[in-house]
C-alpha cells in the first residue's frame, strides 16, 4: 500500500500546493486577458475576427489549466483516501493477528517469520533486537 501511495504521490513532480496555486493563477490569467481582449475590440484596437482567435487561444489555455487542476486535485484525494483504506486495513488486521497467532503451530510461527525476515537476537541488557520486513532495529523487554 505504501508503494502505491508512493506512486500516486510521484504521478505528479513538485510541491502539489505550488502547483495547484500556478494552475489556478493560469486560469485568474485568462479571465484578465478575457476582459482586456474585449476592451481592445471595444476600442476599435482590434476587429471581431482577431478577438475571436484571441478568445479561442484564451479559451483553450483556460480549459487546459482547469484540466491540470482537476488531475491535480484528484491525485490528492486518492493519496488521501489510499491513506485511509491503508490505516483501516492495519486498523482491522492488528485486532486480529494475536488472536491468529495464538492458535498456530510453532513451525508455522517460525515459517511466517522466514518470510518476513524476522530476526531475533537477545542482548546483554536482557531485551531483544528485531529487525525484518515491517520494523527496524528497536529494543523488547524480556
Amino acid at each position: 500500500m505504501d508503494r502505491l501511495i508512493a506512486e500516486e504521490r510521484n504521478t505528479k513532480r513538485g510541491n502539489p500546493e505550488r502547483e495547484a496555486q500556478a494552475w489556478a493563477d493560469e486560469i485568474a490569467k485568462c479571465a484578465r486577458l478575457r476582459s482586456a481582449y474585449q476592451d481592445q475590440q471595444a476600442a476599435g484596437l482590434m476587429t471581431f475576427e482577431e478577438l475571436g482567435s484571441k478568445l479561442r487561444e484564451l479559451d483553450e489555455a483556460r480549459l487546459y489549466a482547469e484540466r491540470e487542476l482537476a488531475a491535480l486535485k484528484d491525485s490528492q484525494t486518492r493519496v488521501k483516501e489510499l491513506e485511509s483504506d491503508r490505516d483501516a486495513l492495519l486498523e482491522s488486521l492488528s485486532g486480529q493477528i494475536p488472536e491468529e497467532l495464538d492458535r498456530i503451530t510453532g513451525e508455522d510461527r517460525n515459517a511466517i517469520y522466514r518470510m518476513l525476515q524476522v530476526e531475533i537476537t537477545p542482548t546483554p541488557e536482557g531485551f531483544y533486537e528485531v529487525t525484518g520486513a515491517f520494523c527496524a532495529a528497536e529494543p523488547l523487554s524480556a
